[in-house]
């Protein structure tokens, strides 16, 4: 039975010859165009979780699998200065202007979490010459406890993930292989059944290497207090993002580099690991040139494999499940997304003036806030966007009247309009000649209604952990 079958698949070669030829192109073309490695390469550090089976590797890959630099460096692959684009921070306590330590993570962790959608009522947005901004807003929250593996434990027990949406895949791919081994045996195609059984054994390599000591936050400790970080590819950007959650968690995850866990592994058997990882790669080239040439059944098994892990990695297990995984796992967070657009970037700054728990100081000694006038820390993060001077001295007062104005109105929920958030007669008087007077009122109605749907907890926690 097993060879009238490979009897059979012979023929069709013989019989077609265009068969034979796309069978001496599929393979290398497939391994060196579409395996995106680097982000896979950071989901294994940042994670210590890897599928061993989804391990074909290309000469650019290997390259940097074997950089002692991905060894050294506590920073994953993609967080590293330079190998992605890198993201501005505006510290809404302090003022500090940073480069975000973790923007690829930050960006993984922020993909797999549907927004929901904020509509601004407000009538600026439908000005012709509107210059919109949109705002994401990420509410940042503990998860008690972290659901975080023993790290004495050993790593096989560690490449097993606990969560099942994430697990049935890792399963399916193991399947997918023995089956695919199976019938390479059955049929006698001896090179594919040699590229396979490389693949999981390329894996365990790879995942020792660079797998075996996932991320956690460097400062994990609770703090009662909330902080606000804005964050943007540049300062002249139309698209911004505001962290908003527990002080200490986001300026972890924003300004601090991620720790690895465990200990660093001994240079004699890195050294020992990096030589294998060599020769199983070389075994995978050599292998995949040799179905190419031989132009048979095993170019066709190859391809297959290939393709069927760059589907998986690309639809089914991409970079940002891993990374949804690692905020649970280790990192012991969780995100929610809103997402907003206002009219220009004067209400974008009142917006987030508004939103910011800094923004008012507090009283000495007393656990409230001096509405007298806005904390100079709590202000300055607005110095690399818009400079100091008369005009933004204005404004800043102008705000502040409005702001205390406000306190009081009814909240503009959804059923409710913009025109809710109005300041008195004496305001309107004196600032009908500035052109961003309606982006003020914007700006607090806008900053009222996120507050609302987001649930935003203000400057303090209600839980009572100790300050940081």
């Amino acid at each position: 039975m097993f060879a009238s079958a490979i009897n059979g698949l012979a023929a069709i070669l013989s019989r077609n010859g265009w068969v034979a030829e796309l069978a001496g192109i599929l393979p290398l073309s497939a391994l060196v165009e579409f395996i995106d490695l680097p982000p896979k390469l950071h989901i294994y550090q940042l994670t210590g979780y890897a599928a061993l089976w989804n391990s074909p590797i290309t000469p650019a890959g290997s390259r940097l699998l074997l950089s002692k630099d991905n060894l050294t460096y506590p920073d994953c692959y993609l967080d590293r200065f330079g190998n992605s684009i890198g993201l501005l921070g505006l510290d809404g306590r302090y003022g500090s202007r940073y480069y975000v330590s973790n923007p690829e993570t930050i960006r993984m962790c922020l993909r797999d979490h549907p927004a929901t959608i904020i509509e601004n009522l407000h009538g600026n947005i439908d000005a012709h010459d509107a210059r919109l901004q949109n705002l994401e807003i990420v509410h940042v929250s503990r998860l008690h406890p972290p659901h975080r593996p023993e790290i004495s434990s050993s790593w096989p027990r560690r490449v097993l993930l606990r969560s099942m949406r994430v697990k049935w895949p890792h399963m399916c791919g193991w399947v997918v292989l023995l089956g695919m081994v199976i019938m390479s045996g059955i049929l006698r195609t001896w090179l594919a059944l040699a590229f396979l059984v490389l693949m999981p054994t390329t894996g365990v390599i790879v995942f020792m290497l660079h797998g075996s000591n996932p991320r956690c936050l460097l400062v994990e400790k609770p703090t009662r207090w909330n902080r606000l970080v804005l964050i943007a590819e540049h300062e002249n950007t139309t698209n911004w993002v505001a962290f908003y959650g527990e002080s200490t968690i986001v300026n972890s995850l924003l300004n601090r580099p991620l720790k690895p866990l465990g200990s660093v592994k001994r240079p004699p058997v890195t050294t020992g690991l990096r030589m294998i990882l060599r020769v199983f790669i070389l075994g995978q080239w050599a292998i995949a040139l040799g179905a190419a040439a031989v132009k048979d059944w095993n170019a066709y098994f190859i391809t297959f494999w290939i393709s069927f892990c760059i589907f998986m990695q690309a639809h089914v297990i991409p970079p940002e499940k891993g990374a949804k995984l690692w905020m649970k796992s280790h990192a012991g967070i969780k995100i929610e997304r809103y997402r907003t657009t206002l009219s220009s970037r004067r209400a974008l700054l009142n917006t987030i003036i508004a939103l910011n728990p800094d923004t008012f100081a507090l009283l000495p000694g007393e656990n409230k806030e001096d509405r007298d006038r806005f904390a100079a820390e709590g202000m300055s993060w607005i110095d690399p966007i818009l400079v100091e001077g008369p005009t933004r001295t204005r404004w800043e007062k102008a705000t502040l009247e409005a702001m205390n104005s406000a306190i009081g109105h009814s909240s503009p929920g959804k059923e409710n309009v913009p025109e809710s958030i109005a300041p008195d007669v004496e305001w309107k008087e004196e600032y009908k000649n500035e052109f961003w007077a309606p982006y003020i009122l914007e700006g607090i109605y806008l900053a009222t209604k996120i507050k609302e749907e987001a649930k935003l907890p203000g400057r303090v926690r209600d839980d009572k952990s100790d300050e940081v």
